[in-house]
């Protein structure tokens, strides 16, 4: 009898055992493979956000490419001649904090601000460059400390001239965080 209940205990305790390996090795890949799944969505969910995030910044500079393009011949004219192109330019492109002309490497004129005489390299060191730059800075003029990007399209004529445009981080980053329909997805 005893021989008996051992050989029921051992066969209880072997069945139990593989059953424990059954149910581990049954979690430990349902896991896995649950976290390969949610990895790859996630990547693609990256991917998906990083394409919306270009698309949406293009959409937003290349207007102001062509905005640029339209302002520069008003580089050398009078503060008070250019000021209110400037404004009005301003006025349209919403994502455009200011615009500023610069000729001789000094801010002389502000869509903002109107006449000014600052070096445009107290605003952003690698100003004037000889091609079009965009940097990302920090206002030091109108909203102190806020963030801003830089747009700048430099003169054919000459590399210290151009025209300078600020552009509203807070204003692009809304736009580019904007929720996207669930069809979209």
């Amino acid at each position: 009898m005893q021989k008996a209940q051992r050989i029921i205990k051992t066969y209880r305790r072997n069945r139990m055992i593989v059953c424990t390996i059954c149910a581990l090795v049954t979690l430990a890949s349902t896991l896995s493979v649950r976290f390969i799944s949610q990895r790859n969505l996630n990547q693609q969910r990256v991917v998906q956000f990083a394409n919306h995030a270009v698309e949406e910044l293009d959409k937003v500079l290349l207007p102001l490419q062509a905005g640029s393009e339209v302002l520069l011949p008003l580089i050398g004219l009078p503060c008070s001649v250019a000021h209110l192109p400037l404004r009005k330019q301003a006025a349209k492109l919403q994502t455009v904090r200011s615009i500023g002309l610069v000729q001789d490497g000094t801010l002389y004129c502000s869509s903002i601000f109107g006449y000014r005489n600052v070096p445009v390299v107290d605003i952003l060191a690698e100003l004037p460059a000889p091609q079009p730059l965009l940097r990302l800075t920090i206002d030091r003029a109108l909203i102190k400390g806020s963030p801003v990007l830089i747009q700048w399209t430099p003169s054919a004529g000459s590399s210290n001239a151009g025209v300078m445009e600020m552009i509203n981080i807070d204003l692009l980053t809304a736009m580019l965080l904007e929720p996207q329909l669930p069809a979209n997805q």
